[in-house]
């Protein structure tokens, strides 16, 4: 591409100068070449080949390879990106895995809390029940235990009350 550039520049450079050539050599005498254009062809054929060598290819071959640097860089952006991609949807399959684990996780222990929880609400519930249904034995208990005692006492104590009630002693 840059060669066919570079031929082309020589071609129309030649041509130029062998028209400037001519239009010189015209002005002098329409039909007459003078030797001058040997001269400067010969010249500029020289120019083309230094610069060829000099300036040219060596500014030729710094496009290229720049231009193969440029699409190696550009390829391997497009390869690393493709690959965070992939990464990146894998990291969000794993993560969304681990999300559905850590519910199930999360599910199952609150299952078992709960059938914890009724157990202990259901033990507790029967030594509350043992434990009224206790007090109220040992209440009924004293309760007979008391109203014994307070029987043998209610004579004596009706006879204290009505001696103090009247001012005189009382029996009965």
């Amino acid at each position: 591409m840059y060669f066919e550039r570079l031929r082309q520049f020589i071609f129309y450079s030649l041509a130029l100068v062998m028209i400037t050539s001519t239009a010189h050599a015209a002005s002098e005498d329409l039909l007459s070449v003078n030797y001058t254009v040997f001269i400067q062809i010969v010249i500029f054929l020289i120019a083309i080949f230094i610069l060829n060598k000099l300036v040219f290819k060596p500014f030729l071959n710094l496009v290229d390879r720049r231009d193969m640097l440029t699409r190696g860089a550009i390829e391997e952006a497009h390869e690393l990106e493709e690959k965070v991609k992939a990464i990146i949807e894998e990291y969000d399959l794993k993560l969304d895995e681990a999300r559905a684990l850590a519910a199930q996780e999360r599910s199952k222990l609150v299952l078992e809390g709960q059938k914890v929880a009724g157990e202990i609400i259901g033990k507790a519930r029967e030594e509350a029940g043992v434990f009224l249904e206790e007090a109220k034995v040992k209440l009924e208990a004293d309760t007979k235990e008391i109203k014994e005692k307070i029987k043998g006492d209610i004579d004596e104590l009706a006879t204290d009350i009505a001696s103090k009630v009247l001012g005189k002693e009382v029996g009965i």
